[in-house]
């Protein structure tokens, strides 16, 4: 067995390149005496390495001579305490060069968080049938339903989305100071942190239903370019064309334009299933033919004919995966009893057997 006296202990690398970067601050200061620079040199002659970490931080700033001119300088003070001014101003330089280098760094790094952070304009679509998550940069989420698009404006004090077709469902991250506005059609939805979906339906009624939270309904008496420089609505705005019409809380939903529709108070069960699109799936109790066909058309290029008028009222009820049209045509047909007719590939016509 050996012994320990033949066991050889390698230098640490980090410890040494640690030591190199506090030789660099010794040499920041305004004096170095002889007993400083006998240490370094004693430090430098360990090794191969201690020469080689000393160097790398020299050569950072450009100062390969530094070690010749330590030994010049060494040799010149002859054990005197302090050294030439000459050499101490530079390192002087060198300590403020390298304060200067680390402040810019992390400065720039700072400015680039805080651009990352505040600024965002990105423009997202989904085809028919298609949907999609988008996290956005201060942590909202937002869920992009079929056939919709959305643009995306964040400022430093402001943070805008406009919905331009189709339907979105907003998870949003709470910043008191930085209000968040859904604009769609001829309205605003302003939120702070909360959690709302949003569909903007035919001749630009906007549907909105609060999961959690608190909104504002704000109506626009005139259409107008929306940024981030020229929104500014709160329930306390006095602009004449910005109307606060109502604020939503958790589980309520109501239709807005230039007016409010009233105000529905929407149980958790129902909550769910007008929600439940969020995870691919479309649930149906007690619901018209013609509303179900409305909402499934939404998720298909196949046109769909209710050729008979009275079973546009025939209540449905049953869940179906998004995509997933032939399943509802099948259940129509045996649960319900429905002649499902294919006209060609994109155009179905539903009528009552004979």
């Amino acid at each position: 067995m050996s012994s320990s006296k033949n066991i050889i202990t390698l230098p640490n690398i980090e410890n040494i390149e640690a030591e190199a970067a506090s030789w660099i601050t010794v040499l920041g200061r305004e004096k170095i005496n002889a007993a400083d620079l006998s240490e370094l040199k004693l430090w430098l002659n360990q090794s191969e390495r201690h020469r080689s970490a000393f160097n790398e931080l020299t050569d950072l700033w450009d100062d390969l001579s530094l070690l010749k001119e330590l030994d010049d300088i060494a040799e010149s003070v002859n054990g005197l305490p302090d050294l030439q001014p000459i050499f101490w101003q530079r390192r002087s330089f060198l300590a403020i060069a390298a304060s200067i280098f680390i402040c810019f760094l992390i400065s720039g790094t700072l400015y680039w968080q805080h651009l990352t952070e505040f600024d965002q304009q990105e423009h997202f679509i989904t085809a028919v049938g298609q949907q999609r998550t988008v996290v956005l940069s201060d942590g909202s989420t937002v869920q992009l339903n079929t056939n919709s698009q959305l643009e995306i404006d964040y400022s430093r004090d402001k943070r805008i989305i406009r919905l331009l077709k189709g339907e979105a469902y907003f998870n949003v991250a709470k910043n008191k100071h930085r209000p968040f506005y859904v604009y769609a059609g001829d309205g605003l939805v302003q939120a702070i942190g909360t959690a709302f979906n949003v569909r903007l339906k035919l001749f630009d009624a906007i549907e909105v239903t609060v999961e959690e939270g608190v909104v504002a309904l704000v109506s626009l008496a005139k259409k107008e370019p929306v940024t981030s420089k020229n929104l500014d609505v709160f329930p306390s705005s006095t602009t004449e064309t910005k109307t606060v019409l109502a604020k939503l809380s958790a589980g309520q939903s109501t239709t807005f334009g230039h007016t409010v529709e009233k105000i529905k108070q929407i149980q958790t069960p129902a909550l769910n299933r007008k929600l439940a699109w969020r995870q691919g799936v479309l649930v149906y109790e007690n619901v018209p033919l013609r509303k179900v066909i409305d909402d499934v058309s939404r998720y298909t290029n196949i046109t769909i004919e209710i050729a008979d008028p009275s079973l546009r009222s025939l209540p449905i009820a049953g869940h179906f995966r998004v995509g997933e049209i032939e399943a509802l045509f099948d259940s129509l047909e045996i649960t319900f009893g429905l002649n499902i007719k294919r006209i060609n590939k994109n155009y179905i016509r539903l009528s009552i057997k004979s």
